[in-house]
């Protein structure tokens, strides 16, 4: 049982580390998209060149979908640290499955990246946050899916 605690509270450690990290990752695409920073959009593809082929509107346009892009993840990772911080720790069975299915549609669809329009360029990034967040997903198993916990909600 000591065993099973112990890796629950890794679990949602982990979670809320992942979830702490997305935050803060978020929060820096949000500054560089309305600051106008350097994007680093490739090995060779600049600001500079966009700007070149498209003028500022394309500039804008590329500035506009990672400002999107960035305020949609803040929001996934505010979500997803509030539902850790509550009704996970609490051991809610549904929140373990929300988080689930949330990070394995987004994450997987992020991949397919690679197959559907044949860049791999931030398929890495989805991949190690997919592998972590299952690893903490994994962690909380055996609390959540004891058969005592059964017990108890009858």
């Amino acid at each position: 049982m000591r065993g099973s605690k112990l890796l629950f509270i890794a679990s949602w450690v982990i979670l809320l580390i992942v979830a702490v990290f997305v935050t803060l990752v978020s929060l820096g695409s949000v500054i560089i998209a309305y600051t106008g920073q350097q994007d680093q959009l490739g090995s060779t593809l600049t600001l500079e060149k966009i700007k070149e082929h498209g003028g500022d509107e394309a500039v804008q346009a590329h500035q506009g979908r990672r400002a999107t892009a960035a305020t949609y993840a803040l929001g996934y990772a505010i979500l997803l640290f509030l539902v850790v911080l509550v009704p996970y720790r609490r051991g809610e069975r549904w929140a373990w499955w929300a988080l689930l299915v949330s990070i394995l549609v987004s994450q997987l669809i992020s991949i397919a990246r690679v197959i559907t329009i044949g860049t791999s360029l931030g398929a890495g990034t989805s991949g190690i946050l997919l592998a972590i967040f299952l690893l903490g997903l994994l962690a909380g198993v055996p609390k959540m899916f004891s058969k005592q916990d059964e017990l108890i909600e009858v």
